[in-house]
């Protein structure tokens, strides 16, 4: 029997690589985000439909994701308000919402949306690269108290949460 070890060993890290990897990727259901606007101040975001989870290190319940080895990760966030509704108290104002990237109590990110225009929605992006270590908890959560509701929705824009380990 002639055995290629180049091919062989190819495949073993292949394997040994994808074995290794690290991803969630969850958005919020148009349910979860309609009752965003009886969130209260310092509340994590519930992220409840998950498109990948290897590892299942990500809690639909708890909209967290417990770090399962310590290395450089990659997480982004993306928050979108909805301008079709008008906070009772706040004038003007139809959709402001202000988040926060925490790794545990430490805050790693920050992010601000607004509209103050009905019909304009408004989205914004937060991109951040840090070491976790092991144990660790990252989360999304609101950062003031905020005016309207996000919005999330399968033919229109979803407000979401990944992360990955790059090394």
């Amino acid at each position: 029997m002639n055995v290629n070890w180049i091919s062989v060993l190819t495949v073993m890290v292949l394997v040994s690589e994808s074995t290794c990897l690290i991803a969630f990727s969850a958005y919020m259901s148009e349910s979860k985000a309609i009752q965003s606007n009886y969130i209260i101040d310092r509340s994590t975001l519930i992220f409840d439909k998950v498109e990948i989870n290897s590892g299942s290190d990500y809690s639909v319940f708890t909209g967290k994701f417990s770090v399962p080895s310590s290395g450089i990760y990659a997480f982004t966030w993306t928050i979108c308000v909805d301008s079709r509704y008008k906070y009772p108290h706040g004038g003007l104002n139809y959709g402001e919402y202000g988040t926060e990237l925490m790794m545990g109590s430490t805050k790693i990110g920050v992010l601000h949306t607004d509209t103050e225009t009905k019909y304009d929605d408004a989205c914004s992006t937060g991109f951040v690269i840090r070491y976790v270590s092991s144990g660790n908890q990252v989360y999304v959560r609101n950062n003031y108290a905020h005016q309207g509701k996000l919005l999330s929705k399968e033919s229109q824009t979803r407000t979401t949460f990944s992360g990955w380990k790059m090394q």
